[in-house]
């Protein structure tokens, strides 16, 4: 799984917060736990000043997501 780049927006995703649930993800992965792909939905981010764009988060997730029920 290669690390994502996100742009970053005047209002977006709070960087902190996603960069924290892409390492999870990730850890979960390679040590063989994947996490289940519903829970990668709503994953309540909180919207902030000089965030990530929000449009190419939620594709990321929902592409991890699709990967992981194998489409």
């Amino acid at each position: 799984m290669e690390n994502p780049f996100f742009s970053v927006r005047f209002r977006g995703y709070d960087r902190a917060q996603v960069d924290r649930a892409v390492a999870r993800i990730r850890q979960a992965t390679e040590a063989g736990a994947p996490p289940h792909p519903d829970s990668l939905t709503n994953l309540g981010f909180q919207l902030t000043m000089r965030g990530y764009d929000t449009k190419e988060v939620d594709e990321y997730f929902s592409a991890v997501a699709r990967s992981l029920r194998g489409n």
